[in-house]
């Protein structure tokens, strides 16, 4: 077992294959994308969440280029959206509105409204896997109190996948340091032909229904607990269940912002758009995802001959 204990995913396999999944806690990595911004605590909770099952997601499946989760919305939070690279680099923001912010708070905590329908409206919730050759892309209503409860409907509807989720995020007034994120998510995998010779259909739900239970007994304070490994925690859920663990991958913030992108950008606009963006001759330019500011003049940006 691995000693790390934070920013780190954990694949695994329990009951001879028959489930597959992930466990994921995030710190540092989730501390750094949400305290670059000035974000209600509320906001910062919707994008903690969005980082962690961004965190599960990307590792369930094979790319090389960047996965994207992005919810839109028409209520106080208009987009929220978190990508992660191949090589586990991850950044995140939200866009919203703080006025109605705290009016869709104060429906969640006094009027028992769900937080998805409070935050977002009526809105989607969308995958968008861009690989070197292709990109794929998933889109699911946000139809379910949770963003954790929507993801699980889009396996069930589009991949024909039983999904369960177990997520926990606290803020730093909660922690006592920073923010911090914490999952583990199960999924039924098609049966093994040589497994299903061996066990009656009702012996195989059985062995999916202990597993699903035995993951909503995990508690929050368990998923966000530093000093209790992922892979840990996961053999106290299931030590009898035939655990097999994989490769754990780090996870670590970084911005793939560069003048040379923002550049190309502004390149696609035409010459006289650019003369009425900028400002004293300069175009300034900030990155949504980390804050950095950009600042170019009409000049950078004529066409290289």
């Amino acid at each position: 077992m691995t000693e790390k204990t934070t920013d780190v995913i954990c694949p695994f396999l329990i009951d001879s294959g028959l489930s597959r999944g992930q466990a994921v806690r995030l710190t540092d990595s989730l501390d750094t994308i949400i305290s670059q911004h000035a974000y209600p605590e509320p906001i910062g909770k919707l994008v903690a969440q969005a980082a962690v099952l961004t965190t599960l997601l990307a590792s369930t499946i094979k790319y090389d280029g960047v996965f994207t989760l992005q919810v839109q919305g028409d209520g106080a939070v208009s987009l929220l959206a978190v990508d992660m690279t191949t090589a586990g680099t991850i950044r995140g923001y939200a866009r919203f509105d703080g006025e109605k912010v705290e009016a869709a708070r104060a429906s969640v905590e006094k009027d028992g409204v769900p937080e998805t329908a409070a935050y977002f409206g009526g809105g989607t919730l969308s995958f968008n896997v861009e690989n070197k050759d292709q990109s794929y892309q998933g889109v699911v209503a946000l139809d379910k109190p949770t963003l954790a409860e929507c993801v699980s409907e889009y396996f069930k509807q589009s991949e024909q996948i039983p999904t369960e989720l177990k997520t926990a995020v606290a803020s730093p007034a909660e922690t006592g340091k920073g923010w911090t994120g914490g999952a583990v998510m199960l999924q039924r995998m098609p049966m093994d032909r040589q497994l299903a010779r061996e066990l009656s259909d009702k012996e195989i739900d059985d062995l999916w229904n202990t597993s699903v239970v035995l993951l909503h007994s995990t508690t929050d304070a368990e998923l966000l607990d530093e000093s209790l490994s992922p892979e840990k925690l996961l053999y106290r859920l299931y030590h009898l269940n035939d655990l097999h663990f994989f490769m754990p991958k780090t996870v670590k913030f970084a911005c793939r912002c560069s003048q040379e992108k923002v550049i190309e950008m502004l390149r696609k606009f035409p010459e006289q758009d650019r003369k009425e963006m900028a400002v004293d001759g300069k175009i300034k330019v900030d990155c949504q995802f980390c804050g950095k500011s950009y600042s170019l003049t009409l000049k950078d940006l004529e066409s290289e001959k």
